[in-house]
């Protein structure tokens, strides 16, 4: 049968897009990115997860802030989660509750590109990096670190608390426009007057009185991107 010559280029079009994507499908599952820098993906996701398994057990007493062993990496359901999920007992720390305040791990809120927060603002999950002037819900915290990120929130009853709560708002902003993943926001679960910053398996909490620059930028330059299983992170951070 002769055919016609949009149907031979037709066929021709056909052919290749399926050549293509046979390649590419080839690729993907050996691990290999074709091009001119291709890397094997597998073994970068291997790198990965060992730097990441090495900074969730690293109980080092050099790094800022107090350990707190993981407690995984499981999503909750959609927001918004309700009941949300508690804080532990000091005595009876479960997967299904908070060991730390801020959350330091544990189950977290799944990606999701807005939603809309009781108080009007929308949010996206997780956040981006940077200072938000409303309350983030408790379950996105873990969610947050897990990228790789710091989280510092406050709650003030106090004028004094709220002076140095500028401040901080002044070097978080510093530090992420170095490069560093940091999101601040208000927290009611803190105590009044106080400030809470935390990264996976790591938490520091302390009077609004008691704040130092030197304090926050060391817990934010040592745990921003110091636990990175997703790879976030560039190779060489700019901060």
């Amino acid at each position: 049968m002769v055919r016609s010559f949009p149907e031979v280029l037709l066929i021709i079009v056909a052919a290749s897009l399926i050549a293509v994507n046979a390649l590419l499908y080839a690729g993907r599952y050996a691990g290999v990115i074709v091009g001119e820098h291709a890397i094997d993906a597998r073994h970068a996701a291997a790198s990965s997860a060992t730097a990441a398994e090495h900074a969730e057990q690293d109980a080092s007493d050099s790094l800022p802030g107090r350990f707190v062993p993981t407690q995984g990496r499981q999503h909750t359901l959609a927001y918004p989660v309700r009941p949300g999920v508690p804080f532990c007992a000091p005595d009876n720390i479960r997967n299904d509750c908070y060991a730390s305040n801020p959350p330091s791990s544990g189950l977290h809120l799944p990606v999701a590109n807005l939603v809309a927060l009781p108080d009007g603002h929308h949010l996206r999950i997780p956040p981006d990096p940077g200072v938000y002037d409303f309350a983030v819900p408790r379950e996105v915290i873990p969610h947050i670190e897990e990228h790789a990120g710091v989280y510092l929130g406050y709650n003030c009853d106090r004028d004094d608390c709220r002076a140095t709560v500028e401040r901080i708002k002044d070097l978080v902003t510093q530090e992420v426009s170095l490069g560093a993943r940091v999101i601040m926001s208000p927290d009611p679960d803190l105590d009044p007057d106080t400030i809470g910053i935390a990264a996976w398996t790591r938490v520091d909490n302390f009077a609004a009185s008691d704040y130092t620059d030197a304090r926050v930028r060391a817990f934010i330059k040592a745990h921003s991107c110091r636990f990175d299983p997703e790879g976030f992170c560039p190779k060489v951070p700019v901060n």
